[in-house]
């Protein structure tokens, strides 16, 4: 089947097994570590094989279900029979496999292309290892879940063997949390790890009965020597879960023949009703379902929202912003005394403050997803090259923007693998050899500097060649021969399109995009990327962002009559020039002495073609811009202050009719309706 990727429920599913693929990932490569799983991440593996399998056939996407169904028997035949001696490595290899290619199809899926994808390879070798694991018989067939059968009708003549006890279940899901009927699925399944029989109503959740399961709940008859406790606990843990209630039927009776028709009952009234509709039925089981008083899973406190719908809040909270500075702020308002006005704008302020304070929290996300995925890339890297390594992750709460997040995994993975490549010694020989530890070690940190995140990762390996790298530059006429550069600038040539200082191509570099790809995908989310590195000591990519795309803080400066924004995450400091810093070469060209450095001015007034206040350095103010390691000075005629915009992108009609505005990054609304641009310092530089 294909459906369009705007369908919520393919969305949802979407959602959901990038969820699920994900968890998945990071037991398989925990397990990996050890070289081992317990029969916790046993359980785990099977559940989330189990839901995927569940969702997949829902959706027809039968390649997904099908390796999912393998993944979930190979894991049930471990599971149940604790005398088999399995090769982890192997079983986590395949796993790895499926996962791969669930990832691939979901990505297609995604992209509205067809779900088309051959599984049959990994199906053979997981067979073949199934025929091994087995003690080498004949063939492999898959279970059919006999003992979870949920597809199969009521069976009224499935009686409680000696010791085991009857149960009834009756569960509502919360409005629109989409695919009732997985999910009713996934619980019985969690249930039959401590049942020995389930029925439920609907009988065949594998068929689509969700708008049944919205209207009047999933009934489940459920026969177990597990205490009651332990039945609500299972329906506790689900996802989505709004109500529910257990009851343990006290005489032998039948398996559920027929629906409720009746929401559970959260007070006596409502219970009493529901029990005298199911007398006249002659249901007595059901009564005492009905009558039980409605439990609620205090676990979901959570709701899932579409990006799309933050990322329009955000920008009504942004033009709310602009428009309470427009209306507080009017030139109007000039000289007038108004007491009462300024207290309730001063209210307005504090409450459109933490509105955007609050709307700002809800797109930020940890950056721990982020970083356990480079577990994996850790361990495919060190495979391919033979090396061993660990990976040590720090400050993995650090929240980010939704956006950012998205633009995050690429580079760390080019990062770590040029770690591993370029910066860690090819044997333990070597290591040993230059007094460090056999197993070389990555350390992937994040932390919180201000209004911006600092990201880095640090390797314990060779450190990076200077001499090799200018080398490589001046033979590419990347720079001249007798160029002056600060080690920063030489690390960060090794960031330029096509650059590299691999002699020879392989799988993992050698090509120059790696570095490229990092600093193309940090600039896009208004970062920055410094390298610093110590001979024999290692080296540290350090990732500075900010925390929002949004939201800027910056300084307003004048230049003429115009006012511009500066990111105060690109400035280092501002002074009063002196005429004696000041140095003019034989070209004309405008530095600027500062503690012994020098550094190249540029005048603002002359980028942007505009009349200036002021001429002299000494009438005005000087701003030491900084972005990528490199420094430059900006001069303007004054400084006005700090302050908090609301980033806008430059029209497109205007970039149609004149192209890319050098030394502009955006645009935002000023407290007077004014438009003021936001100065891009890198611009600037080049």
């Amino acid at each position: 089947m294909f459906m369009n990727n705007k369908d919520p429920m393919l969305e949802m599913f979407i959602f959901e097994n990038s969820q699920l693929t994900e968890r998945l990932e990071e037991v398989l490569v925990e397990g990996d570590s050890k070289s081992d799983l317990d029969s916790e991440q046993i359980n785990e593996i099977f559940r989330i094989m189990h839901t995927i399998k569940g969702s997949s056939a829902m959706m027809s996407f039968t390649n997904m279900s099908t390796l999912a169904h393998f993944c979930e028997d190979m894991f049930f035949y471990i599971r149940e029979n604790e005398g088999v001696h399995p090769d982890w490595e192997r079983i986590i290899d395949l796993c790895l496999q499926s996962v791969d290619f669930i990832k691939a199809e979901a990505a297609k899926i995604q992209q509205g292309l067809a779900c088309d994808g051959d599984e049959n390879s990994i199906l053979s070798e997981i067979k073949e290892y199934m025929k091994v694991l087995k003690g080498g018989s004949a063939d492999v067939a898959l279970t059919e879940d006999v003992k979870a059968d949920v597809s199969a009708p009521p069976q009224a003549e499935i009686a409680a063997a000696d010791g085991e006890l009857r149960y009834r279940a009756k569960i509502f899901f919360q409005p629109d949390c989409k695919m009732e009927n997985i999910r009713a699925y996934q619980i019985v399944s969690a249930i039959m790890e401590i049942a020995s029989s389930v029925t439920s109503n609907p009988p065949e959740l594998l068929e689509d009965c969700s708008e049944d399961i919205v209207k009047n709940g999933v009934e489940l008859d459920i026969l177990a020597e597990a205490h009651i406790d332990e039945i609500k606990s299972r329906i506790k843990d689900s996802i989505f879960v709004s109500k529910f209630d257990v009851t343990k039927v006290e005489n032998e009776q039948p398996a559920l023949e027929v629906p409720l028709g009746a929401e559970a009952a959260s007070d006596a009234e409502t219970a009493a009703d529901s029990a005298a509709q199911a007398a006249e039925q002659k249901a007595a089981p059901v009564q005492k379902a009905a009558a039980a008083p409605a439990e609620t899973s205090v676990k979901q406190s959570y709701i899932s929202v579409s990006v799309d719908k933050l990322d329009k809040l955000m920008d009504l909270v942004g033009e709310l912003v602009t428009a309470v500075s427009m209306v507080t702020k009017n030139p109007d308002l000039d000289g007038l005394r108004l007491d009462n006005f300024e207290k309730s704008a001063a209210l307005l302020r504090k409450n459109a403050d933490e509105l955007q304070d609050v709307v700002m929290s809800v797109r930020m996300i940890p950056v721990s997803s982020t970083f356990h995925k480079m577990n994996r890339i850790v361990r495919d890297t060190s495979r391919k090259m033979n090396k061993e390594v660990e990976l040590l992750i720090l400050g993995e709460e650090t929240e980010v923007d939704k956006n950012i997040i998205d633009n995050l995994s690429d580079p760390l993975m080019h990062i770590i693998r040029n770690s591993m490549d370029h910066g860690l010694e090819n044997t333990k020989d070597d290591r040993l050899a230059a007094g460090k530890a056999a197993v070389g070690s990555i350390t992937l940190e994040a932390k919180n500097a201000g209004s911006d995140v600092i990201i880095s990762v640090t390797d314990d390996g060779r450190g990076m060649n200077k001499d090799k790298i200018l080398s490589k530059a001046i033979n590419q006429g990347i720079i001249k021969e007798n160029a002056e550069l600060s080690d920063k600038e030489i690390y960060s040539l090794t960031m330029l399109p096509g650059f590299s200082t691999k002699d020879q191509v392989t799988e993992l570099s050698g090509r120059g995009v790696g570095m490229d790809v990092v600093k193309k995908n940090i600039e896009k989310v208004g970062g920055s990327v410094l390298i610093e590195s110590a001979t024999g000591k290692g080296t540290t990519t350090t990732i500075k962002i900010p925390l929002t795309l949004a939201i800027l803080n910056g300084m307003e400066i004048k230049v003429g009559h115009n006012v511009y924004i500066v990111p105060t995450l690109n400035i280092r400091e501002s002074f009063k020039p002196s005429a004696k810093d000041i140095i003019v070469d034989p070209d004309g060209n405008e530095m600027l002495m500062l503690r012994g450095e020098v550094y190249n001015i540029v005048r603002l007034h002359e980028v942007f073609g505009i009349e200036a206040a002021s001429r002299s350095f000494e009438d005005g103010i000087m701003l030491m811009g900084e972005d990528e390691g490199k420094t430059i000075a900006i001069f303007a005629d004054q400084l006005i202050g700090e302050q908090q915009v609301v980033v806008k992108p430059i029209p497109s009609f205007i970039l149609k009719r004149i192209g890319t505005i050098k030394g502009v990054s955006g645009c935002t609304i000023m407290g007077d309706g004014s438009i003021s641009l936001i100065v891009d310092t890198k611009g600037l530089m080049a």
